[in-house]
């Protein structure tokens, strides 16, 4: 696929789990963390990555949306490459060289990620950022205080 049908496959896929564009960022609510997902364009060629971020806190009334740079939690969904290998073998990447893919092949990845990163904390809360760290999420800046939020009321 080319750019302009990536770029509007995502849309649609981020739309069906009910993401609304905010700008350049796709935001959806949870009870206590905001989820965002944008795509960013890498300076290395025709491949973007998928970022997703959660805020932590109540964003349900909220009409200003936080830059991706406060994000409390960070994460990319990840691809199997189609072309590219190490000794050999396929391996997984956030790098999405789209032009490698169809639309089918890249909607099991995100129905993967989608649904075991992506959409858990929305519907169940930080909690499960909480009980997955190391896991499935990693705190990279921040962390006591990101971990006090995650802990917090």
């Amino acid at each position: 696929m080319d750019k302009n049908q990536f770029k509007s496959f995502c849309k649609v896929e981020f739309e069906k789990r009910g993401f609304k564009k905010v700008k350049n960022i796709f935001f959806l609510a949870g009870f206590d963390l905001l989820c965002g997902i944008d795509l960013q364009k890498s300076s290395y060629g025709k491949t973007y990555y998928i970022n997703y971020y959660f805020f932590i806190g109540d964003f349900r009334n909220s009409e200003i949306m936080p830059f991706y740079f406060d994000s409390d939690v960070q994460g990319r969904i990840i691809v199997m490459s189609k072309t590219q290998k190490i000794k050999g073998e396929h391996f997984r990447t956030a790098q999405i060289r789209y032009e490698d893919y169809t639309e089918d092949e890249l909607r099991s990845f995100f129905d993967k990620d989608f649904a075991e990163k992506v959409l858990p904390p929305v519907y169940k809360g930080k909690a499960f950022i909480l009980n997955h760290l190391n896991v499935l999420y990693f705190l990279t800046l921040r962390k006591d205080e990101v971990l006090r939020k995650l802990k917090g009321n």
